[in-house]
Formats: structure tokens, C-alpha cells, sequence
């Protein structure tokens, strides 16, 4: 493990500051310590892999990031029959795993023998591309969590949609996990269709992607019902850039922000993506979000204030958005659980043992993303109380929660818990 290590060198956007620590673990072993000594010394935790779709912030990361492209990169392609069994190393490069497959005639992998970033970090994602992605083959995804315990997750568990998994959600509850190796299931093809394949993609991505010029991959997420680099093309930001500043919507490709000649700094890049998603929201009313992930802190970011409150106290009069938690299990009804907050593990456990809680919770993040979106400046400053009857466990774990997807999300957020010592029960 080292300290200050400039993480611009490390991303595929060339920009970002310095992490507080920084290490590449080889093993399982070595992830499992590196999760030890964050949770021992208190660290946030952030997972690199290729460092593509992400934007890291000049004033960089103050805890540990782990950099997994030193993972095992070994590739075992098991035959049976028409079929085969792929297992790999989180760390490899995805077009290194997309490749590998094609060559010994498998189909499947096509559509990701262009796109940047480590397998890892795809499946994160659910990457994707010419109507492909991770979700047509992945079949299992072993991970460490913040524990340091291994897992195993498959089919339906993995939640693979449209940019988003099972670990994409995780990271938005704040929970911390390392992928460490993936199961693909692919299909034997035809050697000649599969290389006319990648070969049609690749020519495609050539002449209308900016792959010569710094940036990480795609902007903007598609908006429901439109194609985000039409919109802002539509509203006339092809080749826009602030003054003075490097960062530019690409000229070839509207859905990209790039880095010309890798002089624009993080801050520069997170201005125009903000800008951008202005305009083209003051034009259709349609707010673009990002694609990559905003680490760290920026200038100008949105405020959210997030707070957890008890209906008995009465409702906070400065909510602009109140959300009623009461439909979750109550733990108060447990005797040993009552004494405790929606801070402690034990509440935190309890809770996250229903099913419907992660969807609950999934739908506070998303009707607050929703209520910002529709504010003309995007944010402003935006406070969400998040209420049950004493304001001390179901309102204060929801809270949290909803405070690390918002984060996740490129939110500055604040937390406060109202009304958590005002006794000592949640009724």
C-alpha cells in the first residue's frame, strides 16, 4: 500500500487528483487485508479497475483505493459441446476476455471487443454496445465484501439492466465489495460471422467515437424515450466548450465529453457535463444524467440535505420532500433491537433481511433524483426528510441510505438525524 498516489495516471479521462492511499492487490488475500485496514482506520473505499467511466476529482480521494487491474488475468475457456464455461479474473481487460473468446470461435462477446475499462468494471456497469451487453452471457460473479467475506452471486441476483447490477446498487447503499473473478456461458459460432462482426463494430467505433482524444466512454445516460447525444446535439452543443476550458463536447460524437490534449482538469470536465445538462434541460425539459461516476468533491456540486426526522416531533417545515418509511418492518418490536439506532449494525442487518427493503429504498433514491431533475437549476439547495414515528430507526437506516445513492449519484450531500436522542423508542 502507498500514499498520494495522482490518480490522472490511472484513468482514461487523464485528469483527477491524488487518493490518500492507493494499492493493486494480486489475490483474494490482499483484498481481504486492504478491507481490514479501511474499516479499521475508518477509510471510504474506491474500487478502480481500467478507470474508464469514471471522473475523479482534481482534489482527489481521502481514503483507500483499490486498483484491481493486478487481479489474476489468466482466462480457462471450458468446452461442452456447442457451449462453453468461461471463468476470469476481474482485473483483465474487457476487450483482452472479448477477444480471447472470439478467437477460439465462441460468439457472444462481439459487441464488448471495444469498449475500454477491466471485466470487472463491466459487469458493474452491464456494459454494452451494438445491441450486446454483460448481461447476454454473465452467469456468476464472486465478490469480497466490507466484511472481508467472499460470495457468490448468479442469474436473476445479479440485477443486470440497463448501466446498472446488483453492485451498482450496493454501491449506492454505500456498501463496500471488491468483484474479484466472473462466469460466462457462451455459444460456439461461426469464425468468419464473428470476426465480420468485430470487424463491422470496429470500423463503426472508428469513425464515429473519439477514441484519439481522452475521455470516459459515453457522457450521459439514454434518457427514457430519447438518445442523449441527439439531444444535445439538437441543442446545438455539438464541439461546445466553456471558455477557456479544454474539456469540449466531442465533435464527433455528441454523447462524449473529451479531454483535448489531456490539459482540461476534472473540474473543467464536471462544469460542462453540468452545463450541458442544463441546456438541454432549459431546451426539452429533459435532465441528461451522468453515465460515469462522479468521485469526490467538486466545486458547484448540488447541495442535498438529507434528513431523518420522527412524525411525533411534527414534520420538518424546511423539507422540500418527505418520504414515510413507516411501511418497513419495525425493529422496535424486537426487544434486544429497541435500545438501538438505524446506525447500528444489528438494525442495519435486521432491516436488510427483507426483501422489499432494497426496492423500498431503491425507490427513495430514484423520487429524489426525479424531484432534483425538475428543478430548473438542477438542484439548488434540496432537503429531504425522511420520517417514521420516533425518527430512530427505520427513518435514520433510510436515511443513510438514500444519502449514499445520492452521493453515488454525484450529489454533495449533508446528513443530519433530527430527532435520534430524543428518546429512545421507535413506535
Amino acid at each position: 500500500m502507498t500514499e498520494d498516489i495522482l490518480l490522472k495516471n490511472y484513468t482514461t479521462f487523464k485528469c483527477g487528483g491524488n487518493a490518500r492511499f492507493f494499492d493493486e492487490p494480486t489475490n483474494e488475500q490482499e483484498i481481504i487485508d486492504d478491507l481490514k485496514y479501511a474499516k479499521d482506520n475508518n477509510l471510504d473505499v474506491f474500487v478502480l479497475g481500467g478507470g474508464a467511466n469514471c471522473l475523479i476529482s482534481d482534489k482527489g480521494f481521502d481514503g483507500l483505493v483499490i486498483r484491481t487491474a493486478g487481479l489474476a488475468k489468466e482466462i480457462n475457456i471450458t468446452e461442452d459441446g456447442d457451449t462453453a464455461t468461461v471463468t476470469a479474473g476481474a482485473g483483465i481487460k474487457l476487450i483482452s476476455f472479448a477477444v480471447k473468446v472470439a478467437n477460439a470461435g465462441f460468439a457472444g462477446t462481439e459487441f464488448a471487443t471495444g469498449i475500454p475499462g477491466t471485466l470487472g468494471g463491466a459487469v458493474f456497469m452491464n456494459a454494452g454496445a451494438y445491441s450486446g451487453e454483460m448481461r447476454d452471457i454473465i452467469t456468476k460473479v464472486r465478490y469480497i465484501d466490507g466484511d472481508g467475506i467472499p460470495h457468490e452471486v448468479g442469474g436473476d441476483d445479479l440485477k443486470l439492466g440497463y448501466r446498472t447490477s446488483v453492485f451498482a446498487q450496493m454501491a449506492r447503499q454505500g456498501k463496500v465489495f471488491v468483484i474479484t473473478r466472473i462466469e460466462a456461458k457462451v455459444r460456439r459460432g461461426n469464425i468468419e460471422e464473428i470476426n465480420s462482426k468485430i470487424n463491422e463494430y470496429k470500423t463503426k467505433r472508428t469513425t464515429s467515437q473519439p477514441l484519439d482524444v481522452p475521455s470516459a466512454g459515453s457522457t450521459f445516460k439514454r434518457p427514457e424515450g430519447y438518445f442523449a447525444g441527439k439531444l444535445i446535439d439538437d441543442a446545438g452543443l455539438r464541439g461546445y466548450s466553456l471558455e477557456g476550458s479544454n474539456a469540449q463536447v466531442s465533435p464527433k460524437h455528441c454523447g462524449f465529453v473529451v479531454n483535448n490534449g489531456g490539459k482540461a482538469s476534472a473540474q473543467d470536465v464536471y462544469d460542462l457535463i453540468r452545463d450541458v445538462s442544463d441546456k438541454v434541460y432549459g431546451k426539452f425539459g429533459v435532465r441528461l444524467e451522468p453515465e460515469v461516476r462522479i468521485i469526490g468533491e467538486f466545486d458547484g456540486m448540488p447541495d442535498v440535505n438529507v434528513m431523518s426526522f420522527g412524525f411525533k416531533y411534527g414534520e420538518p417545515a424546511e423539507a422540500d420532500l418527505v418520504f414515510d418509511v413507516r411501511t418497513l418492518k419495525n425493529p422496535y418490536w424486537v426487544p434486544e433491537l429497541r435500545p438501538l439506532s438505524g446506525l447500528d449494525k444489528p438494525i442495519i442487518e435486521y432491516l436488510d433481511g427483507f426483501e422489499e427493503t432494497e426496492g423500498f429504498v431503491e425507490g427513495l433514491i430514484k423520487d429524489t433524483s426525479d424531484a432534483i431533475a425538475k428543478r430548473p437549476d438542477g438542484a439548488g439547495k434540496f432537503t429531504v426528510a425522511v420520517g417514521c414515528t420516533g425518527g430512530h430507526h427505520r427513518s435514520v437506516f433510510c436515511a443513510q441510505r438514500l444519502a449514499a445513492g445520492l452521493k453515488a449519484s454525484g450529489y454533495h450531500v449533508v446528513t443530519r438525524h433530527r430527532d435520534i436522542l430524543k428518546d429512545n423508542a421507535d413506535g
